[in-house]
């Protein structure tokens, strides 16, 4: 039995000290917590000790209530250390690894290549599956992509940055932070960077959809993870502009081919290194996951991302398919 300790509260070593089958790690930063989670069958937590990095105490603290693990504070395990144990052993269930904090960015040179349809879909479809955080953050010039997609005019940036009583818009549980160019760009990057960044510590997933160069991605581009260069197969320029951009992003940046038709678009690109081919849709605006799957499978590999995925047919071209169990609340001992 694994048992987290992420507290100050020595007297807590000193009860789990010595008890047989039992091991324990100490964590003290949020995303020590985070990381261990799958593998944990209790969690003893004085939220008020941690380091929020790279998490912020709110989102883990969510994040726990919304999983297997039951989790108790110092003083909750002091009075009942048997009741709590006892506990922990009767919940012990999956240790799937859980997705570790990205930041992907969808970027082209080319307008018209599937950006921002790509981008929402696959921010949806972790959130469908996966039941975490996840924001989609845009940097356009003109008006913005997001909330036409999503039919409403939506609090945008330069808004939820200057006044902090205003929320982001939450499509699908995807945290939404559209641009607004025009009055965004009159802010320092210094203070769009800390709202943006703010932001992203409350979700283990961000999604970037940004126009290619943009003059305030600065606020976030240390923060990017995998950059994947958007182009279309029926468009060369598109294709030879993406191919630019991915060698000029650097070794984190690669191809990412959409709307490949099949074997003739496949034949005729066969000169190109690309990391992620997406297919033709005919209704890939109704967000049902068919393009995020393939982006998350590549973004988190199959050995973790194909515990999200339901078992079928197809399984084994895309991961092992394995379900992901529900998330049900931590119970409390009696």
């Amino acid at each position: 039995m694994k048992v987290l300790v992420a507290t100050k509260d020595l007297a807590v070593f000193d009860v789990l000290q010595g008890l047989t089958g039992l091991e324990y790690d100490k964590a003290l930063f949020t995303g020590q917590i985070y990381d261990a989670l799958p593998g944990a069958q209790l969690i003893i937590v004085d939220f008020d000790d941690l380091v929020e990095h790279p998490y912020s105490v709110g989102m883990l603290r969510g994040i726990l209530s919304d999983s297997d693990v039951p989790f108790v504070s110092s003083e909750e395990f002091l009075a009942e250390p048997d009741a709590w144990l006892r506990e922990a052993r009767r919940l012990s269930g999956d240790s799937s690894d859980m997705p570790t904090k990205r930041t992907i960015a969808f970027i082209s040179y080319s307008g018209g290549v599937g950006k921002s349809v790509i981008a929402m879909d696959t921010a949806k479809h972790f959130a469908e599956r996966t039941k975490l955080p996840v924001c989609l953050i845009e940097f356009t010039y003109g008006e913005s992509a997001l909330s036409a997609l999503v039919g409403k005019q939506l609090p945008a940036l330069f808004e939820l940055a200057t006044q902090p009583d205003i929320e982001p818009y939450v499509w699908n549980n995807v945290t939404l932070v559209p641009m607004d160019y025009d009055n965004s760009r009159d802010l320092s990057i210094q203070l769009l960077g800390k709202y943006l960044k703010d932001v992203m510590r409350e979700h283990v997933l961000t999604v970037i959809d940004a126009r290619w160069p943009h003059a305030l991605i600065g606020a976030v581009r240390d923060e990017i993870d995998r950059w994947y260069c958007v182009a279309t197969a029926d468009r060369p320029d598109a294709v030879e502009n993406a191919e630019k951009l991915a060698a000029e992003m650097g070794p984190k940046a690669g191809v990412l081919m959409n709307q490949m038709g099949g074997i003739v678009d496949s034949v005729a690109l066969s000169g190109i290194e690309r990391n992620v081919e997406l297919p033709v849709l005919r209704s890939a605006d109704r967000f049902e996951g068919k393009l995020g799957k393939r982006v998350l499978f590549h973004t988190y590999g199959p050995a973790v991302w194909g515990a999200y995925e339901p078992k079928g047919p197809f399984a084994n071209l895309f991961g092992s398919g394995r379900s992901k169990k529900a998330a049900k609340p931590a119970v409390q001992p009696t």
